[in-house]
């Protein structure tokens, strides 16, 4: 009898080893010797399509006259994407736009007025840039035209500069 329940405190004793043995995992370490850096480059491509309406209707107002030329471009950059995306207008190699498409009536006006203000405002920043950094105001146009006509999307207008050294208008690539 005895031996019975010595038998039975060592079968109880393994089971219960048994038991807590597969009821405990191994220990997993996540900490890391460094943080954990994440790099993430992004590009968000904003477009605004017209809808058969017109574009002056479309077009948000253009502000007063006043103020600064960086304000102003800020305030009209909604519509100059419109017409871009309308393929009406594109990136000149001097930096400036240029009408491509006239159009009739009302949104032609609009289209011409909005792209003179901007081309006014963005010659403006044009020789200040030149004058601040004592360089050619022809060479501040070559560098703010690469820049503009880099950041155009595929499709749009861009005027560059053929192997015969005459400049062409094609529609950007990628």
């Amino acid at each position: 009898m005895a031996a019975r329940k010595t038998r039975q405190r060592i079968g109880g004793a393994l089971a219960l080893f048994a038991l807590a043995a597969g009821c405990k995992s191994p220990s997993i370490n996540l900490a890391t010797s460094q943080p954990i850096k994440v790099d993430i480059a992004m590009r968000l491509d904003v477009y605004q399509h017209n809808g058969g309406e017109g574009l002056a209707a479309k077009a948000s107002p253009t502000p007063a006259r006043g103020g600064d030329p960086t304000e102003r471009r800020k305030n009209r950059q909604a519509d100059i994407q419109t017409f871009k995306n309308s393929r009406l207008i594109g990136e000149g190699h001097d930096g400036l736009l240029a009408v491509l498409e006239e159009t009739a009536g009302s949104d032609g006006d609009y289209v011409r007025t909005t792209v003179a203000a901007e081309n006014s405002d963005r010659m403006a920043q044009m020789k200040a840039q030149a004058q601040k950094e004592k360089r050619s105001l022809v060479d501040v146009q070559k560098e703010v035209a690469a820049l503009w006509i880099n950041r155009s999307f595929k499709g749009e207008w861009v005027e560059t500069r053929g192997p015969d050294g005459s400049y062409k208008w094609v529609q950007k690539q990628g």
